[in-house]
């Protein structure tokens, strides 16, 4: 039964590579096309700039949690207790907002992230779409750079350069 398996993944695979031998096959480096476009720096900015915002709120956040516990400390021993305890109660909820906020950034980044770079990349793509019809490509897969998605590459067959040129990065 073993072998009998074996053998069938080894026909499939056969005829897999003969039928692949007919067809027309290409790379391209997207991240490279995609880094090089204009609109990605624009988006690089933006994503910047959303961080620093994001950085900015937590670090007001925190100097007023520092001011409002140095005020507490500094007040506490007048106070009665209910009042004591109303200023724990907010500081505590402070440090949870804080603690929210820290947590959700990293979820944001990446919303915001998405955001800017699917239209880049729509058009990176669309663009690929476009040469490898023009150049008659059946197959075009995506190199990163280490050449870890294919083993075998011929150089003639690299449409990045092209793609590039379509999109008017030089």
């Amino acid at each position: 039964m073993k072998k009998l398996a074996i053998l069938a993944v080894v026909l499939v695979a056969t005829l897999s590579a003969a039928k692949v031998d007919a067809q027309k096959i290409a790379y391209v480096d997207m991240q490279e096309l995609v880094t090089g476009m204009p609109e990605y720096a624009q988006a690089d900015t933006a994503l910047g700039k959303y961080r620093n915002d994001l950085i900015g709120q937590m670090q007001a956040m925190q100097q007023e949690l520092q001011t409002k516990a140095s005020a507490f400390v500094k007040d506490s021993l007048k106070m009665d207790d209910a009042i004591k305890e109303v200023k724990r109660s907010e500081l505590r909820d402070l440090q949870n907002r804080i603690s929210q906020l820290q947590q959700s950034s990293t979820q944001q980044m990446q919303t915001k992230q998405n955001a800017l770079l699917q239209p880049i990349i729509a058009k990176a793509q669309k663009a690929v779409e476009a040469v490898a019809k023009a150049k008659g490509y059946t197959y075009v897969f995506n190199d990163t750079g280490d050449g870890s998605i294919l083993v075998v590459k011929p150089t003639s067959e690299d449409l990045t350069a092209q793609v590039k040129t379509k999109l008017g990065i030089k």
